[in-house]
């Protein structure tokens, strides 16, 4: 297999091009199908740049979603250290704005 990029003649099994290292073989993040050049899968119809942001959006709203966890399970603690000094009544409020919500 000859590089696009420097013209090297590589093996048809390298995924690398040994001289400048530029991609000869791409890998489908869907079905794992490789195939000479990049874009859309030829097994399955997927588009690389498509599947890779669909996946960075789950993971940043997965991500979101157990920060948002972490910071009320942390102003639950907090409420319950404060329970001593305010007597429960911010307990209180803060179950409720919680119903609210």
């Amino acid at each position: 297999m000859e590089c696009p990029k420097c013209k090297t003649q590589n093996a048809d099994t390298e995924q690398f091009c040994r001289r400048c290292h530029a991609t000869l073989r791409y890998k489908c993040p869907a079905c794992g199908a490789s195939q000479r050049h990049g874009g859309t899968c030829d097994q399955c119809g997927i588009d690389f740049a498509k599947y890779a942001l669909m996946l960075v959006a789950n993971e940043k709203s997965r991500s979101e979603r157990a920060h948002e966890q972490m910071l009320e399970r942390n102003s639950l603690w907090k409420q319950a250290l404060l329970l001593p000094i305010t007597g429960g009544l911010s307990l209180f409020k803060f179950f409720l704005g919680r119903n609210r919500a």
